[in-house]
Parts: C-alpha cells; sequence; structure tokens
C-alpha cells in the first residue's frame, strides 16, 4: 500500500504505513546518533597509570639522593 506521492509526501494522513515507518527510521537513527565512547571512561586507568609513574620517580630520586648523598 503506498499512500505518499511520487514526491514522496504523504497524502493520508498518520495513518500511512510507509510514514510510519519512516518516523520509526529517523527515531532510531536520532536515538542511536553519536553513541561513540566516551574520552572519560578510562580516568581510573590513566589516574592508576599516573600514581605508578609518581611511584617510580619518588624511588628513584630517593636511589639518587642515598647513592650521592646530600
Amino acid at each position: 500500500m503506498n499512500c505518499c506521492n511520487a514526491n514522496g509526501v504523504c497524502e493520508q494522513g498518520r495513518d500511512c504505513p510507509i510514514r510510519k515507518q519512516r518516523a520509526k527510521e529517523a527515531n532510531d537513527a536520532y536515538i542511536n546518533r553519536g553513541l561513540e565512547p566516551s574520552p572519560y571512561d578510562d580516568v581510573a586507568d590513566t589516574f592508576k597509570a599516573l600514581i605508578a609513574v609518581i611511584a617510580v620517580t619518588a624511588t628513584v630520586t630517593l636511589i639518587s639522593f642515598l647513592i650521592w648523598g646530600k
């Protein structure tokens, strides 16, 4: 059943099955837009890496003070 004219304009109101399908496609596209992972999802891993770098730097600094003293 086609209730749209040659230009794709529905002429039989909201109950046209083609119009409902197009509305559903538009709604699905709107809902699913841009679902890329957030850059803030791995903040915990970044924080753990930062703590590891700080620990290594502090250890190297303490060892160098013990070796060369002062």
